[in-house]
């Protein structure tokens, strides 16, 4: 049944509702995972204007994991800022009733084949969490780089201090 295949696909406009709900029950299911500040007070419109507005560039992407009708996870590529045109940040997060069955590395599988193929980036960069020991893992079997040579301190959503590192890719 073609319902029971997961697809990885990029984001529609049409998705605008469904990603703003995957979005705020993820920040809820995870300390990894970090949303954006603003984002309970981005409407349906906002979403699917920022939708529309990112498949128009060649540095940023939102790819999305579907069963059916259903959002079970998000993979993003954003450029990182004016200063350094051709690096974009890679965020990951799957919902936690579909952890351990391989939604994050698809997602970040097609993040990669976008970014070698589609875009206008020279690098991929991502910060990760120490304890999040199978992102870890997952990245640097996908061939990304520590670059910071001790961990430092970031504050995850619940506001407590917690060790991480950096990493890249070129792609």
């Amino acid at each position: 049944m073609a319902a029971d295949v997961v697809e990885i696909r990029p984001a529609e406009a049409t998705d605008a509702a469904q990603l703003l709900a995957l979005l705020k029950q993820l920040a809820t299911e995870s300390n990894t995972f970090t949303a954006d500040d603003g984002l309970g007070e981005l409407s349906e419109a906002d979403e699917r204007s920022q939708i529309e507005q990112i498949t128009k560039t060649t540095t940023n992407i939102i790819m999305v994991a579907a069963l059916g009708d259903e959002l079970l996870g998000v993979g993003t590529v954003q450029a990182t800022d004016d200063l350094v045109h051709d690096q974009g940040e890679v965020g990951v997060a799957v919902l936690k009733t579909y952890w351990g069955n391989g939604l994050g590395t698809a997602l970040v599988e097609e993040l990669l084949h976008w970014a070698s193929d589609y875009s206008t980036l020279a690098q991929l960069c991502l910060t990760v969490q120490m304890r999040n020991k199978r992102a870890i893992k997952l990245y640097q079997h996908l061939g990304f780089q520590t670059v910071t040579t001790e961990p430092y301190a970031v504050i995850d959503p619940t506001g407590m201090s917690v060790q991480a590192i950096d990493m890249v890719l070129a792609v």
